[in-house]
């Protein structure tokens, strides 16, 4: 895959919400950052944190607006839209950045987003 179709499918994943495929396609020392959160490193913890959030979502939606690859780096303009199990949902404007390893896999991925938004669509009903 270039890493262009990497980013694609691990995007394609978290609309399935198939956190194995995720973890398939990165490497085992992978940085994920939330900016502004701090970031975590391998994909034991990026498990974890995956899962947490997860738990309480029945499905994604994440939209991506606009896709550009440089090399082994990825830029997405995206929309994440979460649908909860409870009926709510939050939609989120992101801006990501993947970098991919000379294996194909997924080194680095950060994603920039307004904190305010966040805590507006994931309050509680």
């Amino acid at each position: 895959m270039t890493p262009q179709e990497t980013v694609e499918a691990f995007i394609a994943h978290w609309n399935a919400c198939d956190i194995d495929a995720m973890i398939a396609l990165c490497a085992e020392d992978i940085v994920y950052h939330n900016v502004p959160m701090e970031p975590v490193t391998g994909t034991a913890q990026m498990r974890a944190m995956v899962e947490g959030f997860l738990g309480a979502v029945e499905r994604c939606d994440w939209q991506t607006h606009a896709i550009a690859a440089n090399g082994n780096t990825v830029l997405t303009e995206r929309t994440d839209i979460f649908h909860f199990k409870d009926g709510r949902r939050a939609a989120i404007r992101v801006m990501g950045t993947f970098d991919i390893g000379t294996d194909g896999r997924i080194t680095g991925w950060r994603d920039y987003f307004d904190s305010q938004e966040f805590q507006r669509e994931f309050a509680p009903a």
